[in-house]
């Protein structure tokens, strides 16, 4: 009885006890397992599993103590070991059909011959198989990455070109580009006449850029050259580091992107050009 228990717990030694002597007792796991409390003297008995042990009110969590709650973990079932374990004969599968059968059973989706869900939603959208994604980059944040130097030393009068690889390396485009860059007028498109005038020389190799863009670059004596990479070629282009046994030939242009581009890409990125004379 309580009393009893009582007797008992204090003839054990204090550290035996436990910490709880002047706190809330931890939860019991008799009966209720969890809505009646032990008292003071109980702590630091040995627990049942799954005991919750409260640490706020002193209980203590040995490493030898810990194990899964009681039905946490299950047999595995083994079919087919006699007609005693339940599963032997026809291992739980029933007498023939379809089901019964080794890799049988209706393929994923059928609903037993009914319209199947799949064919009674519509079609929503469109997808363009040949879409292609580019990676924006405004004029604005170009000229601001040129003055703050992270692309390097730089001549304002006799740039050198400035490719794809240049924009990972100075954090100007994503590292994970999937079909090229694309250069865009951005705010300086929509200024009034004459304020795109003040705009620095570059000279750009990429995928695509907007007429704009194209003219504002001109219009301060640059160049834009549109060049095509295939998925393989622009990783190499960005990673040749990844090809120790020499970069891969530049991929041709489809017929359909040739109007869209001024030549093929170079595998190398092109070397800097030299001072004009």
């Amino acid at each position: 009885d309580r009393g009893a228990r009582s007797t008992r717990a204090a003839t054990t030694p204090t550290r035996a006890r436990g910490f709880a002597e002047g706190g809330a007792a931890p939860p019991r796991d008799d009966e209720t397992r969890g809505f009646d409390f032990y008292d003071a003297a109980d702590v630091g008995v040995v627990r049942g599993p799954g005991t919750v042990i409260e640490h706020d009110t002193g209980g203590v969590l040995a490493l030898n103590a810990l194990r899964d709650v009681d039905g946490a973990r299950k047999n595995r079932k083994r079919v087919g070991r006699g007609v005693g374990s339940g599963k032997g004969k026809t291992s739980g599968r029933g007498h023939k059909g379809q089901k019964a059968r080794s890799g049988g059973g209706p393929r994923l989706g059928f609903e037993g011959g009914q319209t199947p869900l799949r064919l009674t939603l519509p079609k929503r959208g469109a997808h363009n198989p040949h879409a292609m994604t580019f990676d924006v980059v405004n004029l604005n944040a170009l000229r601001a990455h040129v003055e703050a130097g992270r692309f390097g030393e730089y001549d304002y009068e006799n740039p050198r070109v400035l490719t794809m690889k240049d924009f990972v390396d100075a954090g100007l485009s994503n590292r994970k580009i999937k079909h090229g860059v694309k250069i865009l007028a951005g705010a300086l498109g929509d200024d009034a006449e004459g304020a795109d005038d003040a705009f620095i020389k570059v000279r750009l190799e990429v995928s695509r850029a907007s007429a704009k863009a194209k003219e504002i670059i001109e219009r301060a004596g640059g160049s834009v050259t549109r060049v095509h990479y295939n998925r393989l070629g622009l990783r190499a282009l960005l990673q040749p580091e990844k090809f120790p046994r020499g970069l891969p030939k530049p991929a041709r242009a489809p017929p359909k992107i040739r109007p869209f581009i001024d030549r093929e890409g170079t595998l190398p990125a092109p070397a800097p050009l030299e001072a004009d004379s």
